[in-house]
């Protein structure tokens, strides 16, 4: 077949997935509504026991940290300011819940979706609606993905949220460059919103989902001084971890015992480049990669429920941490670069469709007479880590 005939075919391999990606996204989203309706102690359970104490009657949480880290999904543009400029929590909600319909919701990302749904959950709750939004940060472009906004609990405590990776392939793109470049565009946008922070005496909490949660580790880890001795504590729910020359820097051991990195017992994105070893491991009621949605994250009163990391979990982070550890950063950039080509060469655009087609991305990088032999040989063994843990622990049940 010739060169013309090829790409027809890849083509048409190409629409006839993308019909189906829908079909994908909701299935899965069915499995996690199932978690959450099969789950008696999920944070929405927690938002009914508690929803009703303010922060001075039950002091702040790792579960309010979650919540809130899950918010910072929202896109507030228009709605919340850029500045100093505080608006409460529940007319924040109010004015998104007008700005946009429950059909245009329901096209939203999984996980911006997830956080409109948390929004108006406690934006009547008297623990949640008085809070102060402010300092909104937006940017989100082909090469990087950030987003903040800081919260006013009251009596002088802020939590400033980073938004995590959504279905955007610029996000994940970003994601793969830790492995090899430091620091990412989005560390320098998070370590110039945390030192913009010049309010005197505030107490600080940190956090985000899944890169939120790495994003909050390094802007404590490059906030000032001043700054950084009102940090009182950082949560990486789920976030990356740190390249072995940052996590051994004096930066990282200044904020050490600040932070508290919390992963799922089927954790992937969390086992991500190094961690201290010390995370704590939480229960959730669904496997695989469908345990990085906090709302599978099983909750015992006012804390997590603790647990041990499955083997599902230990057999990936083990194979993926070899084959990281096997090639140079010259390598992996190279590596990362030409999939990402790929996909975008292809207009693969979400994380979702990047699953629909991920046999005929590996067809393409395989084949392909411009990508460099040493690509396909990285490729060649990452695909036996993820079928060896595939074959032995499915990610999807």
């Amino acid at each position: 077949m010739d060169t013309e005939g090829i790409r027809k075919n890849i083509n048409k391999g190409i629409e006839e997935s993308k019909k189906v990606v829908k079909k994908i996204s909701k299935k899965i989203e069915e499995k996690i509504n199932e978690a959450k309706e099969n789950s008696e102690h999920n944070y929405y359970n927690y938002i009914e026991y508690y929803g009703d104490y303010t922060f001075r009657e039950r002091e702040f949480n790792e579960i309010d940290n979650i919540i809130l880290s899950m918010l910072i999904y929202v896109n507030y543009t228009g709605i919340v300011s850029e500045t100093k400029e505080k608006k409460k929590l529940s007319d924040v909600a109010e004015e998104f819940y007008k700005k946009y319909t429950k059909d245009e919701i329901d096209n939203f990302f999984a996980s911006d979706k997830e956080g409109a749904r948390l929004l108006k959950k406690i934006s009547t709750k008297r623990r949640y609606q008085d809070i102060l939004m402010f300092n909104f940060s937006y940017n989100c472009n082909s090469n990087s993905q950030f987003s903040a906004v800081t919260f006013d609990l009251g009596d002088g405590l802020y939590f400033i949220g980073f938004e995590g990776t959504d279905e955007l392939i610029s996000g994940w793109e970003e994601d793969c460059e830790m492995s090899y470049k430091f620091p990412v565009e989005a560390h320098i946008l998070a370590k110039k919103y945390i030192n913009k922070f010049t309010i005197s005496n505030a107490k600080l909490i940190l956090g985000g989902h899944s890169k939120g949660g790495n994003l909050a580790l390094v802007a404590a880890m490059y906030s000032n001084f001043f700054v950084r001795m009102r940090i009182k504590r950082i949560y990486s729910n789920d976030g990356q971890g740190l390249r072995k020359e940052e996590l051994e820097s004096n930066r990282y051991r200044k904020i050490e015992r600040k932070y508290i990195h919390i992963i799922p017992n089927s954790s992937i994105v969390g086992l991500f480049l190094n961690s201290t070893g010390n995370d704590k491991v939480i229960k959730s009621s669904m496997p695989g990669f469908i345990s990085h949605a906090p709302s599978t994250w099983q909750i015992n009163y006012n804390t997590f429920e603790r647990t041990k990391l499955s083997r599902f979990s230990k057999v990936f982070n083990e194979g993926f941490s070899k084959w990281l550890e096997k090639y140079t950063d010259e390598e992996k950039e190279m590596f990362v670069k030409a999939v990402f080509d790929i996909l975008r060469e292809n207009k693969i655009e979400t994380l979702m469709q990047f699953k629909d087609n991920y046999k005929l991305v590996s067809k393409v990088l395989k084949t392909s007479k411009t990508v460099d032999p040493k690509v396909k040989d990285m490729l060649k063994e990452l695909v036996k880590v993820i079928s060896k843990t595939n074959l032995e622990y499915p990610l999807f049940k």
